[in-house]
């Protein structure tokens, strides 16, 4: 893999945003909500040879603390670091010393990222998708001044 570079995204970013991930980001509702975090400003992409091979958001929705609501990697591009270069990137930009994120049960290889970035599970909410329960992880920042 070349070099990695992560930014903010802009709206230049958004055709190659929409192909991350697969199908689901071909989809018209979800196409809208990744414009909507371009454009308020809480997406970075993380870049390989200048081409986008992922994204991240970072809100303050969830209890005004920090919150990873999408991590997503380019399926070629997965188990390479950039889901981790990506997390790193929002722990460092993060404004709160909380910093949350979910998964489903299912999704094996988010759980081992966060339990390897030293995640703390959180909680479980069960019902937003039948059968598969979202998991929150939980990390504190550390904010002390150099």
């Amino acid at each position: 893999m070349g070099e990695m570079e992560i930014r903010g995204a802009t709206e230049a970013d958004l055709a190659a945003l929409y192909g991350v991930g697969g199908s689901a980001a071909a989809e018209g509702g979800h196409r809208q909500q990744i414009r909507e975090w371009v454009e308020a400003g809480r997406t970075v992409v993380a870049l390989v040879d200048g081409a986008v091979v992922g994204y991240a958001v970072l809100e303050y929705t969830f209890f005004s603390n920090g919150f990873i609501s999408m991590l997503m990697v380019d399926r070629a591009s997965r188990r390479s670091g950039v889901a981790a270069a990506l997390v790193a990137h929002l722990e460092e930009i993060c404004e709160t010393d909380k910093l949350f994120t979910s998964t489903n049960r299912s999704n094996r290889p988010m759980q081992a990222l966060m339990a390897k970035m030293g995640y703390e599970p959180s909680g479980t909410v069960y019902n937003l998708d039948e059968g598969d329960p979202e998991l929150f992880f939980f990390k504190r920042l550390d904010r002390a001044s150099p």
